[in-house]
């Protein structure tokens, strides 16, 4: 029988339970690729890794899946593989490690702090940010699909940025709002083109405890109805938080608390004395939750 091991990671949290799950597969090579979309889609975690030894870069390579496509970067994956290579395959005793992830976008950079001779705090340096349009002029509409009143909504700007996924960042005025949303599911995937194929990533700075922001992310459009911890939108999130002022940085966004899986993003950024973003960065703890054998065929 072709067997493919799997290892099972929760991400963004130091417990069991929270933060976002993740299943990656070490050794990819050796399933047929036509399969990762699949698997991905049977597993129906947010998101599947599939990981490749290295090459002529020495740099392991990966390729993400959510159960509806294909992802060219996203962070909690990015997280939870580098956490399992240094774990089980290039542990060291203290100190900070670097290692380079090759992704569809190109090659990611992340640093492992140790404590204890664990694997603890994981930081991924992020596409620098694109600024896209803002859509202020849809607060009306945006209210509407997310099952709340207009007068919910922050007076912040509504706009989409990208650190390699395009996110559409909406403000609203408080942690009551963003536990009262109410996404209907149709209405975005009608209105996601005229948002530049965003996914949706709503958020406020009111009445946080236990951090500085707090957000939701939707992509029903791609196999997550919600997702309990999203490192592609909240890099983009710290990006729009310091270009327009909005919050200091370095600050800790909250994630997953409506669907009962707290997880804690840490989100830093640096400007260069031009006012242009230097670096972007996002970091995570990480737990092992199991492993498993995914039958190729029978």
């Amino acid at each position: 029988m072709n067997q493919a091991p799997y290892f099972l990671l929760d991400v963004f949290t130091a417990k069991k339970y929270g933060g976002n799950q993740l299943a990656v597969f070490p050794n990819a090579s050796k399933i047929n690729k036509s399969l990762y979309q699949s698997i991905a889609k049977e597993l129906n975690l947010s998101e599947t890794v599939f990981l490749f030894p290295p090459k002529d870069s020495g740099n392991y390579s990966m390729r993400i899946f959510t159960p509806g496509k294909e992802l060219p970067t996203a962070g909690h994956p990015t997280i939870g593989t580098a956490y399992y290579l240094t774990r089980e395959l290039s542990h060291q005793a203290s100190g900070t490690q670097k290692i380079t992830l090759e992704q569809q976008i190109g090659p990611v950079d992340v640093y492992i702090h140790y404590q204890d001779n664990l694997p603890d705090l994981i930081t991924m340096h992020q596409p620098l940010p694109t600024f896209g349009p803002r859509h202020d002029d849809k607060r009306d509409a945006l209210a509407g699909l997310l099952g709340l009143e207009s007068s919910e909504l922050a007076d912040a700007p509504i706009q989409e940025v990208s650190c390699g996924n395009n996110t559409l960042l909406v403000p609203l005025k408080s942690v009551d709002s963003l536990s009262k949303i109410r996404l209907k599911t149709d209405q975005w995937i009608s209105m996601k083109p005229s948002f530049g194929d965003a996914l949706l990533y709503v958020y406020t700075l009111t009445d946080v405890k236990g951090g500085e922001v707090q957000g939701r992310m939707f992509a029903p459009e791609i196999g997550i109805l919600e997702d309990p911890a999203t490192g592609s939108a909240n890099g983009p999130l710290a990006a729009y938080l310091t270009e327009h002022q909005l919050l200091n940085m370095p600050a800790t966004s909250l994630q997953g608390y409506e669907m009962g899986r707290p997880s804690q993003i840490y989100l830093d950024t640096e400007k260069n004395s031009d006012n242009t973003f230097a670096k972007v960065t996002i970091s995570g703890k990480c737990v092992y939750t199991g492993e498993g054998i995914h039958f190729l065929d029978l």
